[in-house]
């Protein structure tokens, strides 16, 4: 035997143990979704339509998976865990979709016809298999786990954040302090600097004012008006002063 046909077998020997795991996996993964029926069909109004809505998604996601498996050219750059996958899927909602029973079928028959091998009777090792199977179920227990960890951290800091400005708002509203862009707190700047003499200043002091309260990309779309009246206030002021030059001639 040469060295080939030893890496074409045990290739082939993974694939029937692939297989054989993802018919277990598919298998088990179906009995959810007749317990999902079983839930929807006790539910309550509010809680069934919840529960379809989930059931449908996961439906779809099923569909889009399983939508390549249909086409020769998948078949062709497909690898034996690309294939693995599909036919757990396929398995897992034939009893419940038909586009995944159809999907299964089509599976079924491109891998006898590829491979050579009969999806229903892999002639895999069942201690092999076994082990196989225990592992997988191991990562997908761990991935799972990360997956709660990850949306559990999500959630505190969402909390934390909501937490963070509530306390925030009611320092303000315990202060009395208005928000600082508001238009309250702008009533009462303007209030303070009525009466000034210089009302170029005030109309200078009061539009920086606006604009410290500004959000960033407004910010720098109104640059150029800031540069504007910062040249007209310099000119003004330069006209006042040559103006008494004048006079004092």
């Amino acid at each position: 035997m040469s060295e080939a046909d030893g890496i074409d077998d045990a290739v082939d020997g993974t694939m029937r143990t692939g297989l054989m795991v993802a018919a277990r996996i598919g298998e088990q993964l179906a009995r959810m979704r007749e317990e999902d029926r079983r839930n929807i069909a006790a539910a309550e109004e509010q809680r069934a339509r919840e529960l379809q809505e989930r059931f449908d998604g996961q439906r779809a996601a099923a569909r889009a998976q399983l939508a390549p498996a249909g086409r020769d050219d998948w078949w062709d750059n497909a690898t034996p865990e690309m294939i693995e996958r599909a036919y757990q899927t396929a398995t897992a909602w034939k009893a419940y979709d038909p586009e995944a029973a159809r999907a299964s079928e089509r599976i079924r028959e491109q891998v006898q016809r590829r491979y050579g091998i009969d999806v229903n009777n892999t002639g895999a090792s069942e201690a092999v298999v076994s082990e196989a199977l225990a592992r997988a179920q191991q990562t997908r227990g761990q991935a799972d786990g990360e997956r709660a960890k990850a949306a559990a951290a999500r959630a505190d800091e969402i909390v934390a954040g909501a937490a963070v400005a509530g306390a925030n708002r009611q320092d303000r509203e315990t202060r009395g302090e208005p928000a600082w862009d508001s238009a309250e707190r702008r009533q009462q700047l303007a209030e303070s600097l009525e009466g000034k003499d210089d009302r170029e200043a005030v109309n200078s002091r009061f539009l920086a004012d606006k604009h410290q309260g500004t959000p960033a990309t407004a910010a720098v779309a109104l640059q150029p008006t800031v540069a504007k009246t910062a040249r007209l206030t310099r000119t003004t002021h330069q006209g006042r002063a040559l103006g008494r030059g004048g006079l004092e001639r």
